[in-house]
């Protein structure tokens, strides 16, 4: 079966010259139409006062003759007969329908049974029109009375109407003409038009075209002023620009972070493996080699794990399971899985406070771990670390997580939640994603799924308090994202 070639689709440019070629013609062609029309109209009522005034004429001259019919045929030889272009013609009927006289030659074309019926008195209704050959004619009936008596003669009279036809055929002849040379001449015309009101588009492309990986700060110029049809287009595009200038620059930095933090497991693994295998080793040496190799490949899965977890909330596949549960009752769940590690240090971990909360449970109590898990580490031996619960006064939950610890710079707050980001500058090697530096990256994200908002609170030598606030309902589209 033949596959059907897709519809082309006209350019804007193309569309805008027939649009204002056919929209100027049809302007021309109602304006040709009204023009013939009103002229057609005058000449009609001009034919019909001049037959009115003949006939009028002809009511006068038989008065004048005291009601002699003869004297009216008389009258219309004398103004009919010598002229070669007789601007009308009369026949005049007994009323025994005897012809009483004519104009000379007028039987010929112009015999009695195509006149209209006659009418009483000289004013006349609708005339009737007669085409015989090239010539038309105006035609009008109508009954005579003599003051003398009461009979009535017949006047049929007739108007040529060839010149005033002519003209008109000539003036429609004229305007179809025009109205042929108007087409190229209007296309070119509209060509020309939408080139010019499509010339920003070109200078749009032509900056558009100059944006390249290389050259990502490249923006479309502001000045000079564009059409108001496009200066919101321009500034909607400058910002998408500047959005994926940015967004260019986080994939650049994370895509090094990565690799550096992949390196460096790996580099151990490596150098772990290649020093076993230098010298033959007991079971033991073996053994230890092997835990410390397992040790760095958890390290990498959790490590991917948790990347995946953001790309996944990012690209919108991860979807929230909200329950209605207990805070403090989630709480005290994490505080049992971090009781080891914070009873080897000495930590003591206190919670206050209690609301309930619509949210995902498990990603919620993976936020409060990650956090819990920051707190113990960052505090000094036998510290403390607090966990206060407050419910909010327009339905929302804040969640705070303090320690006792040395503290963060000022300078360090507004970066923390970017990924593989570590305050301390030798990049230490910690445990899964706190090592990493993704797990307040994964606080943030799970935060911000539930449409909800996390800060630090620190300074030096005051330790750090990490706020998470939830909102009452989800907003439109945190369900998913």
């Amino acid at each position: 079966m033949p596959v059907e070639a897709p519809l082309r689709i006209r350019s804007i440019g193309t569309r805008l010259t027939l649009l204002y070629t056919v929209t100027v013609l049809a302007a021309i062609a109602l304006f040709a139409g009204v023009a013939a029309w009103r002229l057609s109209a005058n000449f009609s009522t001009e034919h019909l006062r001049f037959l009115q005034a003949k006939v009028a004429e002809f009511q006068s001259d038989l008065h004048d003759a005291r009601g002699n019919p003869q004297a009216l045929v008389a009258e219309i030889l004398k103004e009919t007969a010598g002229s070669r272009l007789r601007e009308y013609q009369a026949r005049v009927i007994a009323p025994n329908g005897r012809l009483l006289g004519e104009t000379p030659g007028m039987l010929a074309s112009l015999p009695q049974g195509v006149f209209p019926s006659a009418v009483e008195g000289a004013s006349l209704g609708a005339l009737k029109h007669w085409h015989v050959g090239n010539r038309r004619y105006a035609l009008a009936s109508v009954w005579l009375r003599s003051s003398a008596g009461d009979e009535s003669i017949d006047v049929q009279i007739a108007m040529d109407t060839r010149r005033d036809a002519r003209l008109l055929a000539n003036l429609l002849r004229a305007m179809a003409l025009t109205f042929l040379l108007l087409i190229p001449l209007l296309a070119l015309t509209g060509r020309w038009i939408a080139g010019r009101g499509l010339a920003p588009l070109a200078r749009i492309t032509r900056a558009a075209l100059a944006v390249t990986p290389a050259r990502l700060s490249e923006r479309i110029p502001l000045a000079p002023p564009w059409p108001q049809e496009l200066e919101e287009l321009v500034q909607v595009f400058n910002a998408m620009l500047t959005r994926i200038e940015e967004a260019f620059a986080r994939l650049s930095r994370f895509s090094a972070d990565l690799a550096h933090e992949l390196r460096t497991p790996l580099s151990n693994l490596r150098g772990e493996f290649e020093v076993c295998l230098m010298n033959p080793r007991n079971g033991q040496e073996y053994r230890a080699t092997l835990e410390s190799g397992l040790e760095e490949c958890r390290r990498l899965n959790e490590m991917i794990e948790n990347l995946l977890f953001m790309a996944r909330a990012e690209h919108a596949v991860l979807a929230l399971h909200r329950e209605r549960f207990d805070v403090a009752q989630a709480c005290e769940q994490v505080i049992t899985q971090h009781a080891a590690g914070a009873a080897e240090r000495g930590i003591a971990v206190r919670i206050a406070g209690n609301a309930g909360i619509d949210a995902d449970v498990l990603l919620f109590r993976r936020a409060l771990s990650n956090l819990l898990g920051n707190a113990i580490r960052h505090s000094p031996v036998d510290g403390e670390v607090s966990i206060r619960v407050q419910a909010l006064e327009d339905g929302g939950v804040e969640v705070r997580v303090r320690d006792r610890g040395q503290g963060i710079e000022a300078r360090h707050l507004p970066h923390l939640f970017d990924r593989f980001y570590q305050a301390d500058a030798s990049r230490h090697r910690g445990d899964g994603a706190h090592g990493a530096g993704l797990g307040l990256s994964i606080v943030k994200t799970i935060v911000e799924l539930h449409g909800g908002t996390v800060w630090l609170e620190s300074s030096p030598g005051a330790g750090t308090t990490a706020i998470m606030r939830f909102p009452a309902r989800a907003r439109p589209g945190s369900e998913m994202r």
